[in-house]
């Protein structure tokens, strides 16, 4: 085992989440709250009150002058709520309290645009997806160890390694600051991407901005979306630069699921057993390549909601023939930072693999014009670092 690998697992043992956690409260250490583009009071005031019952030294809620009023006039909150634009009066009579060595930040990725300015006032951003689930989350990657450096054994290249690795850390410390973000635009990493005249599949369309980026690179794009919504928004698009939008999702067989639209967040959509009251439509990937009798596949981009190894599986025929380069998302269940590597890998062996990380880019992507002039007013860029976003590259 690489001598990298091994002293990333020796400090995990020391700087996970529950122990950094279990640091911050032997050392009394002044903790704020962050909350920027969402949360009631009555989330604010429940949340303050969960982090305190770990025995965490809250000093205060840290929020956006727009919502100052609304705070100050609601006394439930049981700690001092501060606007971030006057972050630099700390200590002063009006603010008498410390100022907090490390933010958290709940799971409402928007916020996460701000970690730059906490980074800035020398405060370390903590996001934790879930204070319960870390400790399981930890125990699952051990039991995983093998298949993990398996994959990570994989990249030639040290950016993919050190990528690879900076994703396992931050997602088990909870610090933004551990993960290894990519340059580039999601889906585009040099030496990844359609070309003229390859036949490309977008699976997982959303608006069609992907398809539309594929089609004008000249490759003759089939786009695939589930959510009846989003398939429709994609009309547009899919008429002005001359791409294939179909009504489908990608999956191991063809069949009718159950599926919840998320309203909030479209992109979030996906397959449920619930169903949510709607229904989608599925098809494998070798059944529509025989179907629209394609003589082949040269590029195939995968964002479907934790369905990618299904897709795989419905794709293995064409894959094992075309051998087409791939671009896959690999963080929306943690298995997939290990099954989908190996399972492609078994198809084909003479595959090659880069692992890249990126941020959410919200220019033209669910915030409002109001949101990012808030952005604008601190200097922040329209990007999220996140716990996700990580795309597996194949070749």
């Amino acid at each position: 085992m690489s001598a990298n690998f091994i002293k990333l697992i020796s400090e995990l043992h020391f700087q996970r989440f529950d122990v950094h956690v279990s640091e911050l409260i032997g050392n009394k250490t002044p903790c704020g709250i962050f909350f920027g583009f969402s949360g009631s009071v009555e989330i604010v005031k429940m949340t303050v009150q969960k982090l305190q019952q770990t025995g965490l030294n809250i000093s205060c809620v840290c929020v956006i002058s727009e919502d100052i009023a609304r705070f100050e006039k609601m006394k439930e909150v049981p700690v001092p709520v501060i606007a971030l634009d006057e972050f630099d009066k700390f200590g002063d009579e009006k603010f008498n309290v410390k100022k907090p060595d490390v933010i958290f930040i709940p799971d409402l990725i928007k916020d996460l645009t701000f970690v730059p300015y906490f980074t800035r006032h020398g405060m370390e951003s903590l996001s934790p997806l879930g204070l319960n689930t870390q400790t399981p989350y930890f125990m699952l990657m051990m039991q995983h160890l093998p298949e993990l450096y398996s994959v990570y054994s994989m990249f030639d290249d040290e950016e993919s390694k050190k990528t690879y690795r900076a994703a396992i850390k931050g997602r088990l410390t909870g610090k933004m600051s551990d993960y290894n973000f990519a340059t580039e635009p999601q889906y585009f990493l040099e030496g990844f991407t359609p070309q003229k005249g390859d036949i490309a599949i977008d699976g997982g369309s959303f608006d069609g901005g992907t398809s539309a980026t594929f089609a004008k690179c000249g490759a003759e794009v089939y786009a695939f979306e589930a959510d009846e919504v989003n398939y429709k928004n994609c009309f547009e698009r899919a008429e002005k630069f001359g791409f294939t939008i179909e009504n489908y999702g990608l999956s191991d067989k063809e069949k009718t699921v159950g599926y919840d639209h998320v309203d909030y967040n479209p992109a979030g959509s996906h397959i449920s057993d619930t169903g949510g009251g709607g229904t989608a439509k599925l098809i494998d990937l070798d059944t529509y390549v025989k179907r629209k009798n394609l003589p082949r596949i040269d590029y195939i981009k995968l964002d479907i909601e934790g369905s990618e190894l299904d897709m795989l599986h419905g794709a293995a025929e064409t894959v094992s023939r075309c051998k087409p380069k791939m671009a896959i998302s690999a963080y929306h269940k943690p298995e997939d930072m290990w099954t989908l590597a190996t399972y492609i890998k078994s198809i084909r062996p003479d595959y090659e693999f880069q692992f890249r990380h990126y941020g959410i880019d919200f220019s033209d992507y669910v915030m409002n014009d109001p949101e990012r002039a808030v952005l604008d007013r601190f200097n922040l860029p329209y990007l999220a670092p996140n716990h996700g976003e990580y795309v597996l590259y194949c070749r």
